[in-house]
């Protein structure tokens, strides 16, 4: 992969859990040409980082990326016209990444996609995504625009403008999403805090004696994605605050569901108390592997994670 210059990618457009968006019009291209148009496929949202509506891709790097789409919750529309990191992008493509198959064999792949998510307050992020692996490439900051609602879509009812954005907020905009909204606002700033990097590390305790038996998957909230080795398990690393885990014990597994907001609250106190101090997430598996139990510890103060998730099984 070393010696190619052109790469074949799809391209997905992603928002967050829960704050819905869609697509007016937009494309990727280069200096010579258009590479793949978007147009509205319908409502996207999902986890941030991982595209569910899907365009047609190609194979020379885009330069630049052009986007205006609605965001429901905001009822409003954004507008994004940027120069992609071309160099980046080629040199990521081709340095490309070990996977590991399911007989434990390792080959050497790189991406497939190329995903553009958009979130509340007009942040645009862009990463290059392949099989449980996902790096951020870029970051950009759009700015509102207008498109009426006649032009966005065919308007059998002749709603206003005012009218369309309520009747879409209301239809589109799940309802625990507008009660939170009308609670405390449209969180706006935290998908750029989520891009913020620590220093720490998982330290696992067992009520027996035990080891992960297989390397661990991690999400984080800023949209990216790895494989950690067994072998690097332990080590502290600076990286985004995990989202979602797959742990591997002798004989059970865990999958575990972090809340983004909490993690970053604790993170954040604690840095605060502790600056320049490496942290860790203590996780305690418990008796008999029923659940498992998170804490953001720095010396001598502990934070629980008591919003976590976490579903145990026989492996």
């Amino acid at each position: 992969m070393e010696n190619n210059e052109s790469f074949s990618w799809g391209s997905t457009i992603t928002a967050p859990h829960m704050y819905p968006i869609e697509i007016h019009k937009g494309y990727l291209a280069n200096d010579k040409e258009m590479i793949t148009g978007y147009i509205s496929t319908g409502t996207s949202t999902g986890d941030w980082g991982y595209g569910n509506n899907a365009y047609v891709g190609g194979k020379t790097i885009p330069t630049n990326l052009s986007l205006t789409w609605i965001s429901y919750a905001e009822k409003k529309f954004w507008k994004i016209e940027a120069v992609l990191p071309h160099d980046k992008i080629l040199a990521l493509f081709k340095e490309g990444y070990m996977d590991k198959d399911r007989k434990g064999e390792w080959s050497h792949i790189t991406y497939n996609d190329i995903t553009v998510g958009l979130a509340p307050g007009g942040l645009v992020v862009v990463w290059l995504t392949g099989k449980k692996r996902s790096v951020e490439i870029a970051h950009y900051q759009a700015v509102e625009t207008f498109v009426s609602a006649n032009e966005f879509y065919r308007n059998p009812h002749e709603d206003t403008q005012e009218e369309f954005y309520d009747w879409s907020f209301k239809s589109e905009v799940p309802k625990e999403t507008q009660a939170y909204i009308k609670e405390n606002g449209i969180p706006v700033n935290l998908w750029n805090n989520y891009r913020t990097k620590y220093n720490y590390r998982f330290n696992i305790h067992f009520y027996k004696v035990d080891k992960e038996s297989s390397d661990r998957r991690l999400r984080y909230v800023n949209g990216e994605e790895e494989v950690i080795e067994v072998k690097n398990a332990g080590s502290y690393q600076n990286r985004a605050l995990p989202s979602y885990g797959r742990f591997f014990f002798s004989q059970y597994n865990a999958e575990v569901q972090f809340d983004g907001e909490e993690v970053l609250n604790a993170f954040k106190k604690i840095s605060k108390n502790h600056p320049d101090k490496s942290i860790e997430i203590e996780a305690k598996v418990a008796f008999m592997y029923k659940t498992t139990t998170f804490t953001v510890k720095c010396e001598d103060e502990e934070i629980p994670l008591e919003k976590t998730v976490v579903k145990m099984w026989k492996n």
